[in-house]
């Protein structure tokens, strides 16, 4: 019987024959190259799995970088408060409103240090920068606080009711508790960039300088005075490092040929 199936297949062994090659071709198409180059196997029904599950990814989407905004809204807006500190405004420019020369910081604060720069840190996130988040964030946190001691509505200053001492030690402590976050940060960035690094060293020793000054405002005004305007100027100049730093990250090669170096940490 077995030679006259061989002389004559039936179609029966055509049929095997035909299943046979057609789980012959599935098993090859359940094939796969692993991620050493090797050909390895899949079972029949994760083969089907992936056939049928695969999504088409969508388009590649290039994602800006938010990282010379965030520093150049904290540059600008630390620069007015810098000279302010300085003594560059004119003491008692409107009595008569209880608006003081650190007004002119007011806008900026609201609008490019504390919104712009909250902008940049949720765009940071977005691209998956968790210390460009958590610090462009914070210093939009800290910008839009800032603003509230000008607002002359909420008096903020009035509700220590004419206790001076109490006041100067709650910007104190205010301005200290800063200090101690930038350390943090500065800790963090260390292997960042010298620019950053600086960034938050100068910002470090100008939140201190100012605390102090508040500290010693109402014991020792004199002292106070020319320890708020070092404070002043060591915000200065951090400003000045921190628009350079922003400045760095516009200087692309699409658009200029000018460079910036941030003094890569190796």
């Amino acid at each position: 019987m077995s030679a006259t199936r061989e002389a004559n297949p039936t179609a029966m062994d055509t049929a095997e024959s035909g299943s046979s090659q057609f789980h012959l071709q599935k098993e090859r198409q359940s094939t796969y190259h692993n991620e050493h180059g090797a050909v390895a196997s899949l079972p029949q029904h994760e083969a089907h799995i992936r056939t049928v599950s695969q999504v088409p990814l969508p388009p590649y989407q290039k994602l800006a970088n938010p990282g010379p905004l965030g520093l150049l809204a904290f540059a600008l807006t630390t620069f007015v408060l810098g000279l302010y500190e300085c003594g560059a405004g004119l003491p008692h420019s409107n009595p008569q409103g209880k608006v003081g020369p650190n007004q002119a910081a007011f806008g900026l604060a609201i609008f490019f240090g504390g919104g712009a720069q909250f902008v940049a840190g949720i765009f940071e996130f977005r691209v998956g920068n968790t210390f460009g988040c958590t610090v462009h964030c914070s210093y939009s946190a800290f910008w839009l606080s800032y603003a509230m001691f000008l607002i002359p509505s909420l008096d903020i200053k009035g509700q220590y009711n004419g206790d001076e001492r109490a006041y100067t030690f709650a910007i104190g402590i205010y301005l200290i508790l800063w200090c101690f976050l930038t350390v943090l940060f500065l800790l963090a960035a260390l292997r960042t960039n010298l620019s950053i690094i600086l960034v938050f060293f100068f910002l470090i020793i100008a939140y201190l300088l100012l605390s102090i000054a508040n500290f010693i405002a109402t014991e020792h005004p004199a002292q106070s005075v020319k320890v708020n305007k070092a404070g002043g100027a060591f915000t200065v100049i951090c400003a000045f490092v921190a628009f350079y730093a922003g400045s760095s990250g516009l200087m692309v090669p699409e658009t200029t040929w000018v460079r910036f170096p941030l003094g890569e940490i190796p």
